[in-house]
């Protein structure tokens, strides 16, 4: 029996909620997505999502973006068509891949929505495709009739309903559908479902990749604040990446950008540079007996002992002030590195760069020290950051 103060309560909560509501900002809804066969969701760092569907599209032939989303401070999405999943597992700009099984629009922020988010995920259709497509992606992964599952709940927006409600509504769902003996196991499950709730909408999706996608198997050696070797992947992926490059990184710490870079495409030579000696050792362990011609050097960016005009791309992520160094004397190093990267650049040639000081880039624009072609804003482990395009004329 519900007291009178627990119904007052209730009431109160729904008043609160109304309230709030009224007083969001009113911003733009997108529009929803034609669901259907071969839909895939690439996940990436917020802000980097753009930029796995460029990989995407080059790589697979007939392949097509036809969505994005982003949860804040989460993750982007780019949601693409691709006719088959065998190339999935190539793409090296995204963190994770799945197949969409099931999505719902026009979902609302009301507490009773809940049956509708547990009728589509125990209704969705392409559950089996999403399994199927797994396989390919990840070979090996277990695809029986008795698969035990667990579900990755994620929500963006206003609800009145909590994560958990959320989470527990997807996994009821999918326990009462019949394709599978679908056992709920969180510790050792042989499926990872991802609900994402995002305003209005409703993701069902189907992890295709492992942690091998995200966590390299290069990666020997790690530095603090090494930058995710997808974040790495997108910076080489915006060089336009082609086989006579001579790539410089003039702060390579364990040289993930490098190897990356040399995972795109052919090239004539990647060159590597940081006055930590620390991080150099890094990235000779991580390089290894791969990825050659490469040349790793103890070096100072603000003279680097190369010739003029000799590299044609120079992708880098620039100190941003933060564990090394400070903003104090990044105004001061930012124009000498931009003088040396402009001397050693081919006319012609590219340079992209990932940095947090985004004010301090602002001011050598409005000055003349960079002439970016395109910024990207992007988010970096919750920090907000951009990349700067820049091309030699």
């Amino acid at each position: 029996m519900i007291s009178a103060r627990q119904t007052e309560r209730h009431a109160g909560r729904n008043r609160k909620a109304a309230l709030n509501r009224k007083a969001a900002p009113e911003r733009a809804q997108p529009h929803p997505i034609r669901f259907g066969p071969n839909l895939y969701v690439a996940h990436t760092q917020p802000g980097f999502e753009g930029i796995a569907a460029l990989e995407i599209a080059g790589r697979i032939r007939r392949a097509r973006e036809i969505a994005r989303r982003v949860v804040p401070d989460r993750a982007g999405m780019t949601i693409f068509f691709a006719p088959a999943a065998e190339k999935l597992g190539a793409i090296r700009t995204a963190e994770d891949l799945f197949g969409l099984a099931g999505y719902r629009a026009g979902v609302g922020p009301e507490s009773v929505a809940l049956d509708k988010i547990r009728a589509a995920a125990r209704e969705a259709p392409l559950v089996e495709a999403a399994l199927a497509a797994r396989v390919k992606v990840s070979p090996g992964t277990r695809a029986g009739r008795r698969l035990k599952f667990r579900v990755i709940a994620r929500m963006a927006g206003e609800h009145e309903f909590r994560r958990v409600d959320f989470q527990r509504a997807v996994e009821r769902g999918i326990l009462e559908r019949g394709d599978h003996t679908w056992r709920l196991e969180e510790e050792d499950a042989d499926v990872e479902f991802w609900a994402s709730m995002i305003d209005a909408e409703f993701f069902l999706t189907v992890r295709l990749s492992d942690d091998r996608m995200r966590h390299r198997e290069y990666k020997a050696a790690h530095r603090p604040a090494s930058l995710r070797a997808s974040s790495a992947a997108a910076l080489g992926w915006l060089s336009e990446p082609c086989e006579d490059d001579v790539v410089l990184d003039p702060f390579c710490g364990a040289g993930t950008i490098l190897i990356e870079r040399a995972h795109l495409g052919r090239y004539a030579m990647l060159l590597g540079g940081d006055r930590d000696h620390a991080a150099l050792a890094a990235a000779r362990i991580n390089v290894g007996a791969r990825y050659k011609p490469i040349q790793l050097e103890n070096w100072d960016a603000g003279a680097i002992p190369l010739g003029d005009a000799s590299v044609n791309k120079i992708v880098t992520n620039l100190p941003w002030g933060l564990r090394y160094g400070s903003h104090g004397e990044n105004r001061k190093l930012y124009p000498l590195w931009f003088r040396e990267f402009a001397r050693v650049l081919k006319s012609g040639g590219v340079m992209v760069m990932l940095t947090a000081e985004w004010r301090l880039m602002r001011e050598l624009e409005r000055v003349g020290k960079i002439a970016p072609s395109r910024i990207i804003r992007v988010s970096v482990l919750g920090k907000p950051a951009a990349i700067y395009v820049c091309r030699k004329e």
